[in-house]
């Protein structure tokens, strides 16, 4: 598959850098760290953080384009009838990209990448369903693809002032959709079959970070709910209704459902490995693509789990020779 998604090791690199960018940028330098005149340290993590956050937007940038171009080759992701259209779409969306990444975009050129993002996402979906692969891949394409598509959607309705559509109702739609997406996950794209050890090892990652988080959010909902917040974007609002705690163990379950799906695909050899990292990037994306990089995040993620999820078409039966 790597014809498709240009060497595995790049796609892992993406992947980490993208956890690190997540972690170290999104969350340590958001929450954590003071904005002016830190100690030492404070600004060495600071310029480690933002060392992520330009070195994974500029990584995908690369890998998106390139596997763009592969994937464009061969209609076993994108039919040959959506082959003008995409690459079309695709080349807008990176040139936007690149400039966000490269340079500071103006505000209103931010409408546009979301939505030439949405069309590629969108076309994508679409073309997993035309190729060989088992349901459960295409179904959890398409899960994590509609959430995607619901936020250039609601930005849509919202700078067109339509009053009849509440675009922050589309939003929220889209956060719970991509709550569920990511708590089947392991329905839908854990390897199969997985040996005993590689499922004990996944069960413990999920138990365990289903635990921590879930004594986190009772010990110190506020911590859990600015690094949600600033990491992922989700807005957490308490834990006085029953509305909000079913909310926060959503995101709890859902967490632990990727984790554990996509430890049991990496530590798996073959197409399961591209699988989980392709999963880690969608996850690192978080729930709103609100610049570049995690929408170039969110777009290879998917395309990992297009090219990952291809089945080759079974070998023509031998013709019996006459008697």
């Amino acid at each position: 598959m790597r014809r498709y998604l240009p060497h595995l090791n790049l796609t892992a690199l993406l992947a980490l850098a993208a956890l690190g960018e997540l972690v170290l940028y999104r969350v340590v330098s958001g929450v954590f760290l003071p904005s002016q005149h830190g100690s030492p340290a404070e600004r060495w993590v600071a310029g480690l953080a933002l060392f992520f956050s330009n070195f994974s937007g500029l990584l995908g940038l690369l890998l998106v384009g390139a596997a763009l171009v592969n994937a464009l080759r061969s209609d076993r992701i994108f039919p040959r009838s959506m082959r003008i259209t995409v690459s079309t779409i695709g080349l807008f969306f990176t040139a936007i990209a690149a400039l966000d990444v490269l340079a500071t975009l103006a505000p209103r050129y931010h409408m546009y990448m979301r939505i030439s993002h949405g069309f590629l996402v969108c076309f994508l979906t679409i073309g997993v369903w035309h190729g060989l692969r088992r349901t459960r891949a295409k179904l959890a394409i398409t899960f994590l693809a509609v959430p995607i598509l619901l936020q250039p959607a609601a930005l849509f309705v919202h700078r067109m002032g339509m009053a009849h559509v509440d675009a922050g109702q589309v939003l929220r739609a889209s956060h719970l959709l991509a709550l569920t997406a990511m708590i089947l996950t392991p329905l839908l794209l854990m390897p199969a079959p997985l040996g005993k050890i590689h499922l004990a090892l996944a069960t413990a990652v999920g138990v365990l970070i289903a635990a921590a988080l879930s004594a986190a959010s009772t010990l110190r909902f506020d911590l859990v709910q600015a690094v949600a917040y600033y990491g992922l974007h989700f807005e957490l609002t308490g834990l006085a209704s029953a509305t909000e705690r079913a909310y926060t163990s959503g995101l709890v379950l859902a967490i632990a459902g990727v984790c554990a799906t996509a430890t049991a695909c990496v530590l798996k050899r073959g197409n399961a490995t591209l699988i989980g990292w392709g999963l880690l990037l969608i996850a690192a994306t978080g729930m709103d693509v609100d610049s570049a990089k995690p929408a170039l995040f969110s777009l290879c993620g998917l395309l990992a789990l297009a090219a990952a999820s291809i089945e080759e078409a079974p070998a023509p039966a031998p013709a019996e020779l006459p008697a």
